[in-house]
């Protein structure tokens, strides 16, 4: 089976993650109240709110032995053929679907200064080979308490009920095929899932940062898609997730996936850019806007079946998801977070979609701040309300 290709947590947060993932220091901590609720600085330091099974592992074995491949001197055959071998390599050139031969070709041209990769770009790990042993060496020694916090702000934000349990084992890797900066392997039913990182687009290259940064950007990339198979585990077993409600009409497919998408998305950002209704206030701006306007179309084009399918196509594409979808869905949820704390952001994720935008409606009542959704989201959501869901 192919691996389905994502882009990895800056991705997968469009504008707020090309933002939270800069090498450069976040901003200072706004004064906050004393009474500010729980977990609304920080929701990924607060305990989970029940014993979810989630555990990651991290293998660095493919990462080190293509290290020390490139460190030699010259090309050696042998290090290839072992090295292709491993379940990170195997993979990836698996996903890619080129030619035979074509790894390999690109693995000896990193020992050329004058040959150009065509698809696996390992050059610039063996120009820098001596500093990736270093942080390797640091991210081995460190590798059990990088899986355990992943694991941990991977169920930050899951509802205590129903309990879900995932497994990911994540293989750093070097040379991934285009531009992605991760591959998920879709687990087979009752097996792991498997993610594969690339370290150096993941941890860029070396500029003036700490390894307390680069490993903090390793972590969130692990607990994005720890998190992200967590929560459809969670939605496959939750009865508020797994029919469609009618009460929210025509716009059901709108709201539900910016409810789906949102979460995931805000496990992709740095801690330093909460609340984000002052630090990227702007791009969550530009993607609540756009969310609102398809809202208003679907509202006009009620009546008309060919305009709506039209448009709740495009709804489901993962493109809408990763560009609007998700940044609008993290704000949302962050404007819970900031209203009624990591419990009430909780009990909102548990009771579906309808009641995350309820949710969001009334802490920005609250808190004029926060932008607002359109009047046709607003009386969809409040015409339902006292609808239950099927």
């Amino acid at each position: 089976m192919r691996a389905a290709r994502i882009l990895a947590a800056a991705q997968a947060a469009a504008c707020l993650a090309a933002l939270s993932c800069q090498s450069v220091p976040g901003p200072p901590v706004p004064p906050r109240a004393a009474d500010a609720p729980a977990g609304a600085r920080n929701p990924f330091a607060v305990p989970p709110a029940a014993n979810h099974q989630i555990a990651v592992s991290l293998d660095l074995t493919a990462a080190q032995q293509i290290v020390d491949a490139l460190s030699k001197s010259s090309f050696d055959p042998a290090d290839l053929e072992r090295i292709k071998q491993l379940p990170a390599v195997s993979m990836t050139i698996a996903d890619a679907a080129r030619e035979a031969g074509a790894f390999d070709r690109d693995f000896e041209a990193a020992f050329d200064t004058e040959a150009k990769p065509a698809i696996y770009d390992l050059r610039g790990v063996r120009d820098n080979a001596a500093k990736w042993k270093t942080l390797l060496a640091t991210l081995e020694a460190r590798r059990e308490e990088i899986a355990r916090a992943a694991a941990q702000r991977a169920a930050a934000l899951l509802p205590a009920e129903p309990p879900v349990s995932v497994r990911l084992n994540v293989l750093a890797s070097f040379g991934l095929a285009g531009m992605a900066d991760s591959l998920l392997v879709p687990a087979e039913p009752d097996s792991d899932g498997t993610l594969i990182v690339d370290l150096s687009r993941t941890l860029g290259e070396f500029a003036q940062e700490s390894d307390e940064t680069r490993i903090g950007r390793l972590l969130r990339v692990m607990a994005v898609d720890a998190f992200r198979e967590a929560w459809s585990a969670y939605r496959q077993a939750s009865p508020a997730w797994r029919t469609r409600d009618s009460s929210l009409g025509a716009m059901e497919p709108l709201l539900r996936v910016v409810a789906e998408a949102g979460p995931v998305a805000l496990t992709t950002i740095d801690e330093a850019f909460f609340p984000l209704s002052v630090w990227l206030r702007e791009p969550g701006s530009r993607s609540i806007g756009e969310v609102n306007r398809l809202a208003e179309r679907l509202s006009e084009g009620e009546e008309d079946l060919q305009k709506r399918v039209e448009m709740q196509s495009e709804i489901k594409k993962q493109d809408f998801a990763r560009r609007t979808a998700g940044p609008a869905g993290a704000f949302l949820a962050d404007g819970i977070l900031q209203s009624s704390g990591i419990e009430g952001l909780r009990t909102a994720l548990r009771n579906g979609p309808k009641a995350f935008f309820a949710a969001y409606i009334a802490a920005a009542q609250k808190d004029r701040n926060l932008i607002p959704l359109s009047p046709a989201i607003e009386e969809q959501i409040q015409g339902a309300a006292s609808t239950p869901a099927p």
